[in-house]
């Protein structure tokens, strides 16, 4: 399920020639493999990647790289929306306060 939630946007992403750091690649592999064991839950996963994405786009951003850094930080924000759906029902968790560090990430990143 999680692969095929993933497959179409990894193939779009190919299409244009982004990349993704080796970090991310791992995690992301990490990431299948725990949830399709049941070790962790897709929002977590979705969130873990979120942080990923975030770092690697902001990197690629004071690198020049706009294109794919842009591209890193959309996908950023797609797996954070994807996990503030998933838990809003069954996590207690502080969702507009994790938004908010990462806008703050963003903004101290660039000073």
């Amino acid at each position: 399920m999680y692969a095929q939630l993933v497959k179409p946007i990894n193939q779009l992403l190919m299409d244009i020639n982004a990349s993704i750091s080796v970090e991310t690649g791992n995690q992301i592999i990490e990431n299948l493999e725990s949830f399709y064991n049941g070790d962790k839950q897709i929002a977590d996963c979705h969130l873990d990647e979120s942080k990923n994405f975030m770092k690697d786009g902001i990197q690629l951003l004071k690198q020049g790289h706009l294109s794919n850094g842009a591209l890193q930080m959309f996908g950023s924000e797609l797996n954070f929306a994807s996990y503030a759906a998933k838990v809003a029902a069954n996590k207690n968790a502080d969702k507009h306060e994790q938004l908010a560090d990462a806008f703050k990430l963003i903004s101290n990143s660039f000073k």
